[in-house]
């Protein structure tokens, strides 16, 4: 697993140079593109959490929840990894539940009780650090070439806004690397969502598996699907 120090190095090598930004530049770029890219393809943590009695379960307690941007994908309970049946929740077991003092996970029929865990599966923002970053193997190359192309903003915007009208060849050449640093950014953000299958702007299709049990719409059992299989 790559860590911080590995995106610096490439960042620094799809930009080279004697550059007027340092390493805080390229660590907040860094930062931006782990974050975009959490949009197009989250991460995804199963925690187990112990029941305590009760119905409502506060997502703030999560370890890696993040408000605003989280989702719960699936619910499981009881936990019993010596089954292989896993006891997947069906969406009309449990709600997000809003109170004064936060969200919650509102259980609809069962209260679990202490010597139970529940197995929350939900999304979270992916993080770099000294340690690891948290990126998918197959998507780092992808990742580290949007920090690139961050870093690539940043500095034509130090160069639009640090001409020196008073002397014509500067100011030209500010210009220049302005325009140069726009392009590379560019092109490096392309090369992140060509990987990704899709275009700047547009975010994946997201997979969720869910478990309903829908009659048909004549309001009975379907046929070849009976609610007794399902």
């Amino acid at each position: 697993m790559s860590t911080r120090q590995d995106y610096i190095t490439a960042v620094e090598s799809l930009v080279p140079g004697e550059l007027p930004l340092e390493e805080a530049e390229e660590i907040l770029a860094i930062g931006m593109a782990v974050k975009e890219h959490s949009r197009h393809k989250p991460l995804e943590v199963v925690e187990d959490v112990d029941g305590d009695g009760g119905f409502d379960y506060a997502v703030a307690d999560l370890a890696s929840w993040a408000t605003g941007f989280s989702v719960i994908k699936q619910v499981e309970y009881p936990v019993d990894d010596d089954d292989q049946a896993a006891n997947i929740l069906q969406d009309d077991a449990w709600a997000m539940y809003k109170k004064p003092a936060g969200t919650y996970l509102r259980f609809l029929e069962d209260t679990p009780s202490t010597d139970e865990d529940i197995r929350i599966t939900y999304t979270a923002i992916h993080t770099c650090t000294d340690s690891a970053c948290t990126v998918e193997v197959f998507d780092e190359e992808a990742a580290q070439a949007l920090a690139a192309a961050y870093f690539c903003d940043m500095l034509a915007t130090y160069f639009a806004q640090n001409q020196d009208a008073t002397i014509a060849a500067d100011s030209v050449d500010h210009t220049s690397k302005s325009r140069d640093y726009a392009a590379r950014a560019k092109s490096y953000r392309k090369i992140y969502f060509d990987h990704l299958g899709i275009k700047e702007g547009q975010t994946p299709a997201a997979s969720v598996t869910r478990d309903q049990d829908l009659k048909g719409s004549w309001g009975r059992d379907k046929l070849t699907h009976p609610g007794k299989y399902r």
